[in-house]
Parts: C-alpha cells; sequence; structure tokens
C-alpha cells in the first residue's frame, strides 16, 4: 500500500469517528428569593377618665369625699380619688424601643413616644414603618388608672418571584406572662433580658388588675402601598384596608392572659406584603369604679407569633 492510500484511508476513518460525535451546550439559571418578617412599627395611647372616682382607701368602697375636700375639722373619711385629669396626665405614659434601617447591619437606636391622649401616636408613618425594624419595645404606663394602651405591626414581605397562585393560611398568637419587678435593672429590661424581673407571681396579677385584652387586625396586598390600614382619624384604630388590598381581617377584642391565643385570620393568594397590627389595652378604667394603679413595680411580658404558611406544610 502506498504512502499515498494509507494517508486516505486514515482520514476517512476519523472523518467516519467525527460524524458520529455529539455534544451540547445549554444554560440555566437560578433565581432567589425568600420571605421575610419583622416588627416594624409601634404606637402608645391613653384613655381619659370619664369621671373622677372615690372609694375608701384599702376596702375599694365607694365614697363621697365633699366633706372632705379639702382639709377640714371633722375630716376622718379616709377617702382615696382618682380625679379623671386632663392632656397633661397621659404623657406620663410611654413607648420606648430599638430599631434600625431595614436589611441593614446598623445598631439600632433608641426612641421614646410619649402618649397624648387617647388617639394611638405611632412612632412612623405608614409607608416608612415598611423600612424599620424594631428589635426592642417596652411600655411605662404611670397614670393613676390602668388607661395605658399601646400597638406592634408585624411586617411580612413574601417573595420577589411569582409563585403561581399559592394560596397561604394566616394565623396569629398572642399571650401575656405577669411579672414583678425585683430591681431597677428590670425597668430597662428588652427583648430576652429578664433581669431585674420576678416571674414567680402569686395573689393578684397585673394582667387581671389591668383587664388587659388583644385585639388584631391584618392586612395584605401585592405591594406596600396596598398593604397597609385605614386609619380612625379619632382612635387611631385601623377601621379597614386601603384601596387595592387582597385581603382583610379583624379580631374581636379578648382578654390577655398566660396561655397563648390563637386567630386564624383565613387564607389568601401569593400574599405579597402583609401586615399585622397587634393592640393591646388595659381596660379597667372602663369599670363603674376603676380600681388605682398599684404602687408596687409589676407588669407582663407580651409574646406575639405570627404565622403566614403554606397550608401543605400544616
Amino acid at each position: 500500500m502506498g504512502k499515498t492510500n494509507f494517508i486516505f484511508i486514515i482520514t476517512l476513518l476519523l472523518g467516519l469517528v467525527q460524524a458520529n460525535a455529539i455534544s451540547l451546550r445549554f444554560k440555566s439559571k437560578i433565581f432567589s428569593s425568600g420571605p421575610d418578617i419583622y416588627a416594624c412599627n409601634a404606637g402608645v395611647a391613653s384613655a381619659f377618665l370619664q369621671n373622677s372616682v372615690c372609694y375608701f382607701k384599702g376596702t375599694k368602697n365607694f365614697c363621697t369625699p365633699t366633706s372632705c375636700s379639702t382639709a377640714k375639722e371633722n375630716c376622718n373619711t379616709n377617702c382615696l380619688c382618682i380625679d379623671k385629669g386632663g392632656q397633661g396626665e397621659t404623657y406620663v405614659n410611654k413607648l420606648l424601643l430599638k430599631y434600625k434601617a431595614y436589611n441593614t447591619t446598623a445598631v439600632p437606636v433608641a426612641f421614646t413616644k410619649n402618649a397624648a391622649g387617647p388617639k394611638f401616636e405611632a412612632v412612623f408613618s405608614s409607608a416608612d414603618s415598611w423600612n424599620r425594624e424594631i428589635s426592642d419595645v417596652a411600655t411605662h404606663f404611670m397614670t393613676e388608672a390602668y388607661t395605658g394602651s399601646y400597638f406592634i405591626d408585624i411586617c411580612y414581605r413574601g417573595t420577589q418571584i411569582p409563585n403561581g397562585g399559592g394560596y397561604f393560611v394566616l394565623s396569629s398568637e398572642a399571650s401575656a406572662i405577669p411579672f414583678l419587678v425585683t430591681d431597677l435593672l428590670g425597668y430597662g429590661s428588652f427583648d430576652n433580658n429578664r433581669n431585674g424581673l420576678d416571674f414567680n407571681v402569686v395573689g393578684e396579677i397585673y394582667t387581671e388588675k389591668a383587664g388587659l385584652t388583644v385585639e388584631r387586625h391584618i392586612v395584605c396586598g401585592t405591594s406596600s402601598a396596598t398593604s397597609d390600614f385605614i386609619i380612625n382619624g379619632t382612635s387611631g384604630v385601623p377601621s379597614g384596608p386601603v384601596s387595592g388590598a387582597t385581603f382583610y381581617n379583624s379580631s374581636a377584642e379578648a382578654s390577655l392572659r398566660a396561655s397563648a391565643q390563637t386567630v386564624s385570620h383565613g387564607s389568601t393568594i401569593d400574599p405579597k406584603f402583609c401586615k399585622v397590627r397587634y393592640i393591646f389595652r388595659e381596660t379597667n378604667w372602663k369599670s363603674a369604679l376603676p380600681l388605682q394603679r398599684d404602687n408596687k413595680g409589676e407588669g407582663a411580658e407580651v409574646c406575639t407569633y405570627t404565622k403566614i404558611s403554606d397550608p401543605s406544610q400544616e
């Protein structure tokens, strides 16, 4: 076989091998966006007593102090009065918190908000609240009667990826565990810090004396602008959803105790933004004979649990 023929045969065989080769270059993309949930706003209010209330100190029996409204000769009634007060009285109820800009590593900033009357005073505007992340909240109620209220908003951001219309179940829980303040450190307790607090409380407890209650409101939408509440101009309480919201639900006011109270708000399709408002109120001031706020340092650790989940995970 000549050299030329040999080269021809080799070339032919290589061509046959190459003719049987196959390959594909293919690329794909990964999109990642998960949900997030965080405390984003808070507010405080203080009710006005409708009338001055007087009772015999130590007995809680009603008394009329007209005969000894000042120090007079025959004053022997030992009659204790809680005046209905005015605007200035409410300022002693205040809310303390720490917050930072949402989704940043900034150091939380401390802030104090004083009550200015029965209308809730929010720390942030509805629009700004989505970009605020609260880490700690404490309320200091110091009025003569149990007239304080406050709220906490929980903001939910769903995945930014359209998920094809899945339904999500919305539910919430709230509880209040009473405590006594045993040290001045207790008044600075935030979040998981329990220094100066005793949770082994016996006898009368704060939650019962105050008549502490909770109610909840939730709104969802496709954007932060359509996921908010219409706020009553007199009370500062949500009265419904803003235009464009896809879901709204509210619960009745209920007593708040140490055992968790659960509320099922229903389900909604593919929530992108939701806001849950928990409103906590001292209601004893509405009683025919409101109690005087106890002088001893006490309170309650209020816990909320907000869940927005795929029903298949239930």
